[in-house]
């Protein structure tokens, strides 16, 4: 049976916990996307027999175009991270402009609101399992978090070190 990866960069390295699981997998994952382009992945390819979802932060914001990652083949979908918005500001004139607008008009519960439409969305998806490695307060409806994982083993490789992967790896043997 083949298992389709969905998500951001944590699943998306075949050398990390995806390769791990002793399955065939077929990864969509992306560096660097919201829940929006997560949630496309999915609907665009849901002709599957098993599915993990791996979700990203609710504080990544939709763009069509990221100004710094545009031309970036591993990056070239990636949508604005606030922390990174402020650090590339200093160095590119269109990410200026992005920092003074989402200083001035950005709206976090909107964005956690419509973050938990998208995931209540995939949650009634059969044969998913949903996962996240980003900060429980923030993404209360995924069942599997392994942020703790992440933080105490990070690295290279889907963030994490080698046996923050094995880890990882083990936990989702058991979901599945």
């Amino acid at each position: 049976m083949m298992t389709y990866i969905f998500g951001d960069s944590f699943a998306v390295n075949r050398d990390g916990w995806v390769g791990m699981l002793g399955r065939d997998v077929r990864i969509f994952s992306q560096n660097g996307v919201g829940e929006y382009k997560i949630y496309k992945q999915v609907i665009e390819n849901l002709r599957f027999d098993q599915a993990i979802i791996c979700h990203t932060s609710p504080w990544r914001v939709h763009t069509r175009m990221h100004p710094v990652h545009k031309n970036n083949l591993i990056r070239e979908n990636n949508d604005f991270l606030l922390n990174d918005v402020e650090y590339h500001s200093k160095i590119n004139k269109d990410m200026k402009l992005v920092n003074e607008y989402l200083k001035n008009y950005y709206d976090p519960e909107y964005q956690q609101g419509v973050y938990d439409l998208i995931v209540d969305k995939l949650l009634e998806i059969t044969n998913t399992i949903h996962i996240t490695f980003h900060e429980p307060e923030d993404t209360k409806q995924i069942a599997h978090n392994f942020n703790d994982i992440y933080k105490q083993h990070p690295g290279d490789v889907n963030h994490m070190s080698e046996d923050g992967n094995i880890l990882t790896a083990e936990k989702i043997k058991k979901i599945i």
